[in-house]
């Protein structure tokens, strides 16, 4: 049966515009970019301030270790209120007070104000991804949330590139602070552009009959019709929704999410912080052992926006269980290839394939959070997720430097396909349970 147009449901006087959907999602995806620019911009200054301070490298152990632990309690805290008060609120507050976190940091001059305003930085963070993850995929047709998962997702790695570039730019000649203050800047900017541009969640407001023209006029606007966003129950039930009750409904597959998370987290935080070490260690030339996460970057930038056309195509759970796949069969000859030098083709083709696999798990785990829960809890399913994800990445970045000390570069890698190999047997299983029911 032919869908009905976003002009079938356009209230009178409202005029359709498919195409202004487009809009608020820039704005989102310049809210995922800023993150991950906010997230770089201490690790990329850290040679000049440990200069200009007269500090060892270890004294910023802590200020990165309270960023990731903020962005934890934060992402459960804005999970919350993202779906009590809709997502547009915490959104904005709390990129408004990341912005204010990061001018801060420009006129840091001690370790102690550092340690609190990273803290705070990765509380502002945390904050406002569940609410605007969940945003992202209700402001598109459900056959599209994989697409809109993978591009926030993506945007994330291309601030930390901005980033990364900026400081390159500016830090050597004006300073490290100015780097944060252009960080505040662009936090203006941005709370600006979603206070503009960016609507509330129509799934959210579905819930309150009260606000179901409010929802009627922002679906028009949007272009979206009925059946691609349509209500998810009668708003007086909906209403009644608790937290509560879902997880109790969905307790074991929410415990699946989770350790899928977890196992991921880890695995990404062993890459990220002890990759270059590994190579450094098993005597690759230093040019190789820099440049080893430039090539998984390269895949990952590949693999994100792919795996979600292909969730679009044959489902988040199949795709999960071949991008899984794929990444257990790479990084298993990492694991059991002696690496030397002599390999270092194969590290470098290798590397971006791994890379490719392992980003599109992670939009797979994304999506599942946005797909399995319905809107009344989807923010605080995506933010405790999340949580409990980057829990595991403290612990890899432990971990890792652990398994090399103990069983070198082959227990290294050996370590991150367990990890691997672990996930995808639960994918397999899960897909093989039966998909979980979503009720919108």
């Amino acid at each position: 049966m032919r869908q009905a147009s976003p002009a079938a449901v356009t209230p009178a006087g409202i005029e359709a515009r498919p195409f202004s959907r487009f809009v608020p999602v820039a704005a989102l995806l310049f809210l995922f970019l800023y993150s991950g620019f906010c997230l770089q911009a201490l690790p990329v200054v850290a040679p000049l301030m440990l200069r200009d301070w007269g500090m060892a490298a270890r004294s910023l152990a802590t200020p990165l270790a309270l960023t990731s632990i903020g962005t934890g309690l934060g992402a459960m805290l804005g999970g919350f209120i993202g779906d009590a008060k809709g997502r547009k609120a915490p959104i904005i507050c709390f990129a408004a007070l990341q912005g204010v976190g990061m001018t801060l940091t420009g006129f840091a001059a001690s370790l102690a104000t550092l340690d609190i305003l990273m803290f705070v930085i990765g509380f502002a963070l945390g904050g406002y991804f569940p609410s605007g993850m969940a945003l992202m995929t209700e402001l598109a047709p459900a056959r599209r949330r994989g697409l809109m998962v993978s591009l926030a997702i993506l945007f994330g790695p291309i601030g930390l590139g901005v980033c990364s570039f900026l400081a390159g730019l500016l830090a050597p000649r004006y300073g490290w602070p100015l780097l944060f203050f252009v960080g505040g800047g662009g936090g203006v900017v941005l709370v600006l552009a979603l206070i503009a541009f960016v609507p509330e969640s129509p799934r959210y407001l579905a819930r309150f009959t009260a606000r179901r023209g409010e929802r009627a006029r922002i679906m028009a606007r949007l272009g979206l019709a009925d059946q691609e966003n349509p209500v998810p129950a009668d708003g007086a039930t909906a209403e009644k929704i608790s937290a509560l009750t879902l997880l109790r409904s969905r307790l074991f597959l929410t415990l699946v999410l989770w350790l899928l998370f977890f196992l991921y987290y880890i695995l990404g935080s062993i890459v990220l912080g002890w990759i270059p070490v590994v190579f450094s260690s098993a005597r690759f030339p230093v040019w190789m052992a820099s440049q080893s996460l430039f090539y998984w970057t390269i895949g990952s930038v590949i693999g994100t926006p792919l795996a979600g056309w292909v969730i679009g195509r044959i489902g988040v759970y199949d795709t999960a269980v071949l991008f899984s796949m794929a990444a257990v069969a790479v990084i298993g000859v990492l694991a059991f290839v002696k690496l030397d030098p002599t390999w270092a083709w194969l590290i470098m083709t290798t590397l971006p394939v791994a890379g490719f696999a392992v980003s599109g798990v992670v939009t797979s785990l994304y999506t599942m959070a946005a797909d399995f829960y319905p809107s009344a809890m989807r923010a605080t399913g995506i933010g405790l997720a999340d949580a409990v994800g980057r829990i595991g990445g403290v612990l890899g970045a432990f971990v890792g430097v652990f398994a090399l000390d103990l069983a070198g570069v082959s227990g290294f890698f050996f370590l991150i396909w367990c990890l691997a190999l672990a996930a995808f047997g639960i994918f397999a299983l899960l897909r093989g349970r039966g998909r979980p029911v979503v009720a919108d």
